[in-house]
């Protein structure tokens, strides 16, 4: 596992914003891979660097409003500083966000600086301003319309962009579309993974209702979630018809797109089949960039003050996987009791419900995967076994998009992960990926936590980072053992022979890694 600062560092350098972290004297401490490759620079070109330096405050007048705004924050006399700038090139336009937040006084740096590429939303918003231009030359016959139309894109802008939360987007969007003229109802539907569904996340109505349309249907809804294409219809089927009432007559379903992210789909349903002719769809696809983009720049602020998790618990039952493929041959259950990475290879450790060792060991053996499985200890009818493998299968899948694997129960059946990510992560992407290597995955259960003040994946990091591997692999080992039970279930010589030492330096492994565990905990608390 990695330091907790490297795996900051690795987890920033992922996202698509720019990202750097200045002192107190606006010298910068780190950027970010964004950071670096919008400005040209190799990896710690810029550190050291004073930021206010290298801006020319007389170049224009947000150059000045950045400086001034980031130095208040700074000294203390904003909490929040945000400043939306243009920043074109010959080749194309561009506009970003810059966000200033102050860091805690016990973390390096003073503050955070920034910058969300808005490009998207700023575009979008010049087209509506185009379009309604367009439909004022048409003013003659048109006059109704352009009102409505303009109405409708200035009330959506307003409304999205001074919402809290993706909740309140939502909601807001679909109360707004539901009072313009020909429009009867709207709802945006946002993606249940456990069945693969689109659900009712915002209803324009107070109203209930357990509609469920599946990602595979010829459902225009579900057909715009698969294609991110305005779809059209005025075939109104039965499920959208008791959604919205009799009197519909036709139904426009808007993706919510923001640059790779689909973020739902927005219905909307009409009284009559003509109202969505090509001006009504050049409106509905500005107003769902509109929200994608708000709803996008919503969930990447949260990046920076997270404080919850999102856990799923998977379901796997592919036999490739040698912990489900053992516990099938031999019919056993097994739990996962942690991992040791040791150069290229990681041993896994498993408490297996058996009483013959020697089988267990000869079946693990023989799995490609497996290149040596070691019995460590016997405790009743439970025997804690280690086996040395290449890639831990699933965990290291997890653990390369930031998610930690906290258990893992495997019975003939099936094996079920418990896994904990940051609530900011798009967690349909993360199933996703682990279905394309095991197909048979089915996702059981996500639900929202708070993180304790300090996380126990935090805890571990800084944990492991201050214990040698051998250290580790001993306190493990005692542990899952028995070795601290009394009476005891292995003796320290067992121990020491599985990991192929000598009792005395056994003990001294032992020794110093409990010593640095009691500091890691009296620190801590």
């Amino acid at each position: 596992m990695q330091p907790p600062q490297t795996l900051v560092h690795s987890t920033l350098d992922t996202l698509p914003i720019n990202i750097a972290v200045l002192d107190d004297e606006g010298t910068i401490l780190f950027t970010n891979r964004a950071w670096q490759e919008f400005a040209s620079a190799d990896e710690g070109e810029l550190q050291g660097v004073n930021y206010f330096g290298t801006t020319d405050v007389d170049a224009d007048e947000y150059a000045g409003q950045a400086v001034e705004g980031i130095e208040s924050v700074i000294d203390g006399e904003q909490d929040l500083f945000t400043l939306e700038y243009p920043c074109h090139s010959p080749d194309e336009k561009q506009w970003f966000l810059m966000r200033v937040a102050p860091l805690p006084p016990e973390d390096d740096g003073s503050a955070v600086v920034a910058h969300i590429d808005i490009t998207q939303r700023k575009l979008a918003e010049l087209a509506a301003e185009r379009r309604s231009e367009q439909l004022k030359a048409e003013r003659s016959n048109l006059q109704h319309l352009v009102d409505r139309v303009e109405g409708l894109i200035t009330a959506v802008m307003d409304d999205v962009m001074s919402a809290d939360s993706r909740a309140d987007i939502q909601q807001t969007v679909v109360d707004r579309l539901a009072t313009v003229d020909s429009y009867r109802f709207a709802w945006v539907g946002e993606f249940d993974l456990r069945d693969e569904t689109l659900r009712p996340a915002a209803l324009s109505a107070d109203r209930q209702t357990d509609l469920a349309i599946s990602l595979s249907a010829e459902d225009p809804v579900a057909l715009a979630a698969r294609t991110e294409e305005i779809q059209f219809t005025d075939d109104i089927g039965p499920a959208h018809a008791e959604l919205a009432d009799a009197d519909v007559a036709s139904l426009a379903a808007v993706p919510l797109v923001a640059g790779e992210s689909l973020y739902g789909v927005l219905t909307v349903y009409a009284d009559s089949a003509d109202v969505f002719d090509p001006r009504e769809r050049a409106v509905l696809g500005a107003v769902g960039q509109a929200v994608a983009t708000a709803i996008d720049a919503t969930e990447t602020s949260r990046l920076l003050t997270a404080d919850n998790v999102t856990e799923l618990e998977l379901q796997i039952r592919d036999d490739d996987i040698f912990f489900v493929s053992l516990s099938r041959e031999l019919g056993c259950r097994l739990e996962y009791g942690g991992s040791v990475a040791g150069g290229e290879e990681t041993v896994m450790f498993f408490l297996v419900e058996s009483d013959d060792p020697s089988t267990v060991c000869a079946v693990a053996g023989d799995h490609p995967q497996v290149s040596a499985a070691t019995h460590v200890s016997t405790a009743e009818s439970t025997a804690l076994f280690e086996f040395t493998v290449a890639d831990p299968p699933v965990v290291s899948l997890l653990a390369d998009r930031g998610a930690e694997t906290r258990d893992i129960v495997v019975t003939p059946e099936h094996a079920r992960f418990t896994v904990t990510l940051p609530s900011t992560t798009e967690t349909r992407s993360i199933v996703e990926q682990v279905r394309d290597h095991y197909p048979t995955t089915d996702l059981l259960s996500v639900r929202e936590r708070d993180e304790p003040p300090v996380s126990r994946q935090a805890f571990l990091g800084d944990l492991e980072d201050r214990l040698t591997n051998r250290q580790l692999t001993a306190l493990r080992k005692g542990y899952l053992g028995g070795f601290f039970d009394w009476p005891r279930d292995v003796s320290g010589e067992e121990l020491a022979e599985s990991m192929g030492i000598c009792p005395s330096t056994f003990h001294q492994h032992l020794r110093a890694g409990e010593r640095k565990l009691l500091e890691a905990i009296f620190e801590t608390w």
